[in-house]
């Protein structure tokens, strides 16, 4: 198996176990190795190796994480090209409690919004150059 396929195979059982876990309740270390990975790797994920139960859940969470502008523009396209083959919109079911359109849009288990904080000291310019030493 290629380094990237490899690289590829570990980001999807990573945002597998992000989506059994609950994006609301999973691991914060799970969340940043997830995050940094997005953010700073090749790898792209395949939603046809995630469970079908699981898609929209890791097709939000990677469509939400590769809005970010730690991202140039040809990696975020990349990440939502992947993705994208996976979006069924659906309404917004009248008890969900999700408030960000794009998990309503994904038909997300739940919202990812409350902990976007946990993540923000990972994707700072000064973060990246860091990373880079």
């Amino acid at each position: 198996m290629s380094a990237a396929k490899a690289e590829n195979l570990v980001l999807e059982q990573k945002l597998g176990e992000v989506a059994r876990q609950g994006l609301a309740h999973a691991d914060q270390q799970l969340l940043r190795e997830v995050a940094e990975q997005l953010w700073y790797s090749a790898a792209v994920p395949n939603l046809a190796h995630v469970p079908p139960l699981l898609r929209p859940d890791v097709g939000y969470l990677v469509d939400k994480l590769a809005r970010f502008n730690v991202l140039g523009s040809a990696r975020k396209f990349a990440l939502l090209d992947a993705v994208r083959p996976y979006l069924h919109a659906r309404e917004k079911p009248a008890n969900s409690v999700c408030r960000d359109p794009l998990a309503v849009e994904w038909g997300a288990s739940s919202d990812f919004s409350c902990r976007l904080r946990e993540l923000m000291p990972y994707q700072t310019r000064q973060y990246a150059v860091d990373r880079l030493r």
